[in-house]
């Protein structure tokens, strides 16, 4: 996917973990290693790389409380959760519309 500017990324962060965190943050993600990230290069071009890359567990783990069912639903329903996966998943088809 393209780079997505720092104050896109955090923006779209924040709405999508309004909706819900994502499944096992600090287990199955590592959180730990977006902070070694940022402390090795403390830029909001990291940052911004660093919420893309959580954005994209978002979606792939679902979410804490409805898994990937709630995600899944989000994208057919919620038009802001879909731009939000194409600009850091991937370009949805209109086939994924039926």
């Amino acid at each position: 996917m393209a780079k997505v500017a720092y104050d896109v990324a955090y923006r779209d962060h924040q709405y999508l973990w309004a909706i819900g965190s994502a499944y096992d943050m600090t287990g199955g993600y590592v959180d730990q290693d977006d902070l070694k990230r940022m402390l090795k290069t403390p830029t909001k071009t990291m940052a911004a790389k660093c919420l893309s890359n959580q954005i994209n567990y978002w979606f792939h783990s679902g979410t804490e409380q409805g898994g990937n069912q709630q995600v899944e639903g989000l994208l057919e329903t919620d038009p802001m959760v879909r731009a939000i996966y194409e600009r850091h998943v991937e370009t949805l088809s209109d086939a994924d519309d039926d």
